[in-house]
């Protein structure tokens, strides 16, 4: 039934509301019962001691008679006057009005009603009292029904003093409550009609956008990743929407660069499987029949196999690095003597191609705690990289220097140098430079990617400076 986030938030905010009211309602409805039957005592009261004056006034004034006086003694105008003001003001009042001596013996009453007669009743002393009005609850036997006394001093002669007596049964005491609950209803199911509207607007506030990421997660999860949604505001609904804009982003960004990268493998590996094909092809189908042809078919497979296994080889060093798995075994490394063993490497080599190799190491060794392998790689890709895009006279310098904290080993070379526009993407994968530069020195554009994980897996950072025609500077920062 409530399937939908709108229809929850509309029935949880109706109950809300309907237990609310209910509740208001009876708080309510409770104190106006309590206060209307307290209102309704007192006026009581009120006006049960005014009626008692007057009629002390009258007996003053005239005489009444002696509880003990025999019949027909007493003064009949007085007791004419009085029965007249019972009678009266027990239809005003709405109540049972009688005459008691101090003894509690009824000596007058109000026409109608119930009817007590001229006997003695059994009165609670509290009523008795002559210093104050009382209010008294209590149930009658006779009548089988709970009656509110009030009582109230007044004279029944000049030296005889007596009370006053009202007596209403207690359901009459604030009978018009049932009339009001009718009113309190009423306004409840207004209150509840006019708090539904603000209802439907919050839910939909809440339903719209969020339905609205639901659905662009649903095309999402189709292959729709052009997916964006409309974000207005800073609660916390427009801030999902824009973390889910964020998200789509970088899915997308990701999904692009998966694509990308099976392209750009695909295109590698591509080349020298090719190429491996070829040459066994030809050497199982007898087209190479030399000797010379057969020894440059093979050296051919050989480079290109060499080639495959280094590509792989990066392959699953990045792979092990993407998914946090690549682990260093750090120690103690004399930088100085890495860096000088490194140049030895390379002499040989630098010799060959006619390129001037320097080295600049500070005289005292240098401790460094980091993995000397990673390290190595790092330093191997920079050189290699080095001597590849230098010409024959042309220089490559190995340098290592020490400040701040920190060891800076630095491979600079005199090559072709990097135009500006492309040092924001140098590191990254299978980016290249020139296209046709990297397919003839047989560049797969991972070496610098590499170079950059590997540094930032150690806690250092590598950086690029370039100018075309000048050449580039390499520098990895480690501290110490």
């Amino acid at each position: 039934m409530f399937k939908t986030l709108r229809s929850r938030i509309v029935a949880t905010y109706l109950v809300i509301i309907i237990i609310c009211l209910l509740l208001a309602s009876v708080v309510f409805v409770l104190f106006l019962t309590r206060y209307q039957k307290s209102k309704a005592r007192e006026d009581l009261r009120r006006q049960v001691g005014a009626v008692a004056g007057d009629i002390g006034r009258v007996v003053a004034e005239l005489g009444f008679w002696s509880p003990g006086a025999k019949r027909g003694q007493e003064s009949a105008q007085p007791r004419r006057i009085i029965q007249g003001t019972l009678n009266s003001e027990s239809r005003v009042l709405g109540a049972k009005l009688f005459l008691v001596d101090l003894n509690g013996t009824v000596v007058a009453e109000a026409n109608g009603g119930i009817q007590l007669g001229e006997r003695s009743l059994d009165l609670p002393p509290s009523l008795l009292e002559r210093s104050r009005k009382q209010v008294v609850d209590e149930f009658l036997t006779r009548f089988d029904r709970d009656f509110i006394f009030v009582s109230a001093p007044t004279l029944l002669d000049r030296e005889e003093q007596g009370f006053l007596m009202a007596v209403k049964p207690i359901n009459e005491v604030g009978a018009g409550i049932g009339s009001l609950i009718w009113y309190v209803v009423l306004a409840g199911v207004i209150a509840l009609g006019l708090s539904m509207l603000p209802a439907f607007y919050l839910s939909s506030a809440i339903s719209r956008p969020v339905g609205a990421v639901a659905g662009a997660a649903r095309k999402m999860a189709a292959g729709d990743y052009e997916q964006e949604v409309t974000a207005k505001g800073s609660d916390e609904i427009n801030e999902l929407a824009r973390d889910f804009n964020m998200m789509a982003r970088r899915v997308r960004t990701a999904y692009e660069l998966q694509q990308n990268f099976v392209g750009n493998v695909s295109h590698e590996l591509r080349t020298p499987v090719t190429s491996i094909e070829g040459f066994s092809r030809a050497l199982l189908d007898g087209v190479s029949r030399g000797e010379d042809e057969k020894r440059r078919s093979l050296e051919i497979i050989n480079q290109e196999s060499r080639r495959l296994v280094r590509l792989l080889n990066d392959l699953l060093l990045l792979s092990q690095i993407d998914a946090g798995e690549l682990r260093t075994e750090k120690k103690r490394v004399d930088v100085v003597d890495l860096v000088r063993r490194m140049g030895s490497l390379y002499s040989e080599r630098a010799d060959g191609e006619g390129i001037d190799l320097r080295l600049d190491t500070p005289a005292s060794s240098v401790s460094l705690y980091t993995d000397p392998d990673r390290l190595e790689r790092v330093l191997t890709n920079l050189m290699d990289n080095a001597m590849k895009y230098t010409a024959s006279g042309g220089t490559v310098a190995l340098s290592c220097a020490v400040g701040g904290g920190a060891v800076d080993i630095s491979v600079a070379d005199t090559g072709q140098g990097i135009a500006p526009e492309l040092l924001p993407h140098i590191f990254d994968r299978f980016f290249r430079v020139e296209e046709s530069r990297s397919t003839r020195h047989g560049g797969a554009g991972l070496g610098l990617s590499i170079c950059k994980e590997l540094v930032e897996t150690l806690g250092g950072r590598i950086r690029v400076e370039s100018l075309p025609g000048e050449g580039t500077t390499f520098t990895v920062t480690l501290p110490l």
